[in-house]
């Protein structure tokens, strides 16, 4: 269930959001010190990587509140929106059908500029999605600032590096998930005595233990291309499960679709 202050208009804490400390309601205002209700405050240097809200909890501006919403929206990998986007009052929710997760905030007529959360239900009840609204230039922009600034010449392609820690990935895959099947085949190139990532077969031994145990002994096979800097194909195996739903089994990476993939 949300919880919820009043959405509209001016909170009666809204006026009270400052208090003087005690003793010096006899000085002039210019010397008088303030100071805030004790609400959570969101810390954006810290609290940013992944933005968990609080029913009262501040935040030192609408920009701030924004990237937060977006932020929380790309970690969780929901289809989070703004329904309402002004500079006094922000209103976000999840687009996903049947979902009720919602944060509202709006400003404080203390200061201005302090925006606080007055409504919240932070349960989300959908599934991830993975195509986010969120992620567009300039989030990648921010993401990556530091790798350029330290080496402008970095781009994209120099994730092609992460291919030689494969073999640690099998071998912690192995480590850590008893049962498992995982085989990688490497290819040679003329000129080059490296070995170069063909393939990659990954079957999770908790999944193949649950197949076998609690699913219908049927296997549907299907691939699909992969986009982007690497190419390829990913093919996968996936099951059914004792309610018709799909069960994924296993997936490889492989360089095409061919009867020797399979």
């Amino acid at each position: 269930m949300a919880q919820s202050s009043e959405e509209s208009g001016t909170d009666a804490d809204d006026s009270e959001e400052l208090h003087s400390l005690d003793g010096l309601d006899g000085e002039d205002d210019s010397n008088r010190k303030w100071v805030r209700k004790r609400y959570p405050e969101f810390n954006p240097k810290t609290d940013m990587k992944n933005p968990t809200f609080k029913l009262g909890m501040t935040f030192d501006s609408v920009d701030t509140f924004r990237k937060a919403v977006r932020a929380h929206a790309i970690k969780h990998k929901r289809d989070v929106k703004f329904k309402v986007n002004d500079k006094d009052r922000v209103r976000a929710v999840c687009n996903s059908d049947g979902c009720e997760w919602i944060v509202f905030a709006s400003m404080l007529a203390a200061d201005k500029k302090t925006f606080k959360v007055k409504t919240l239900n932070d349960n989300h009840t959908c599934a991830m999605v993975f195509k986010n609204r969120f992620v567009n230039s300039t989030r990648l922009a921010e993401r990556y600032v530091n790798q350029w600034s330290v080496n402008p010449d970095w781009n994209f392609s120099g994730m092609a590096q992460q291919h030689a820690r494969l073999w640690d990935y099998c071998a912690e895959v192995r480590r850590s998930n008893p049962g498992s099947t995982v085989q990688m085949k490497c290819r040679t190139v003329r000129g080059d005595d490296n070995p170069h990532f063909q393939r990659l077969y990954n079957c999770l031994g908790g999944l193949k233990a649950s197949w076998r145990a609690g699913c219908r002994p049927i296997l549907g096979l299907d691939g699909c291309f992969i986009k982007g800097h690497h190419k390829g194909q990913l093919l996968a195996a996936v099951g059914v499960d004792g309610n018709n739903q799909m069960y994924p089994v296993a997936y490889a990476v492989v360089e095409s679709e061919t009867k020797e993939t399979w």
